[in-house]
């Protein structure tokens, strides 16, 4: 189905450079051997996405400065601390949702996400099963005391196998879903997830501040709350194909 479709495509709106997600199922949440799998990625199941296009990176200072401006919308404070190619942080999930709708965009899915993060083979890391401290991640204990984040392009021996850089490491990523601790339980039984009927948004992906490695497995799931603006969380586009 999505064969006609490009590849890759640069949105006019902001400038967002996305790749065409195929689609089709793929193995998610935890898997055999993973050893760091939790209760609320089980079970691992195979999981159908339709075809998207995703951010290859997260939307940057300079995309949402663009936005900010045009819009006068109200970010708070905190997410122009960067250079222009490093991640927006400080935004919740309502700014980044504001952002999307702007652009012509969306948030992806959590299915979505982690679709590519971790490949069809269901990978443990985006690059792999097995953890590679080196320039794969940026996280805090690689760069030393004063870590920091880095600019969206950096570390591409972490992109993932769909093309996608940096989800694992730099900035937790906002997804569109509401959090559910039950969802893969319900995806395996071929249900909806409840997440409309909860208080947080799903955050994926891990962040420059954390030492846990577990956090930067492709099937770890956390959450916190939409209108929380952290240092710590940033977010990418996504885009819906029309046929």
């Amino acid at each position: 189905m999505a064969g006609h479709l490009p590849w890759y495509l640069v949105n006019q709106t902001d400038g967002s450079e996305l790749v065409l997600m195929p689609g089709g199922w793929f193995r998610m949440g935890a898997v055999a051997r993973d050893e760091e799998a939790e209760d609320r990625e089980t079970p691992g199941h195979l999981h159908y996405v339709a075809p998207f296009y995703m951010g290859i990176t997260c939307v940057t200072v300079a995309q949402f400065r663009r936005f900010v401006l045009e819009t006068a919308h109200e970010a708070g404070r905190g997410w122009e601390k960067d250079p222009d190619g490093y991640p927006v942080r400080d935004v919740n999930w309502y700014d980044a949702v504001a952002y999307c709708r702007w652009a012509g965009l969306r948030l992806p899915t959590e299915p979505e996400w982690e679709y590519c993060a971790r490949g069809y083979a269901g990978l443990i890391y985006p690059w792999g099963d097995d953890w590679e401290d080196g320039r794969r991640v940026c996280r805090r204990r690689q760069q030393g005391p004063n870590g920091n984040a880095a600019p969206v392009y950096a570390h591409p021996g972490g992109a993932s196998p769909m093309g996608t850089f940096q989800q694992a490491g730099n900035l937790w990523e906002w997804c569109a879903d509401g959090y559910d601790s039950d969802a893969y339980k319900r995806y395996a039984e071929g249900r909806a997830s409840r997440s409309e009927d909860t208080g947080g948004r799903v955050l994926r992906g891990g962040s420059w501040y954390d030492d846990d490695l577990a956090v930067f497995r492709a099937g770890y799931r956390d959450y916190n709350y939409p209108n929380l603006r952290s240092n710590f969380n940033g977010f990418r586009a996504a885009g819906t194909v029309v046929f």
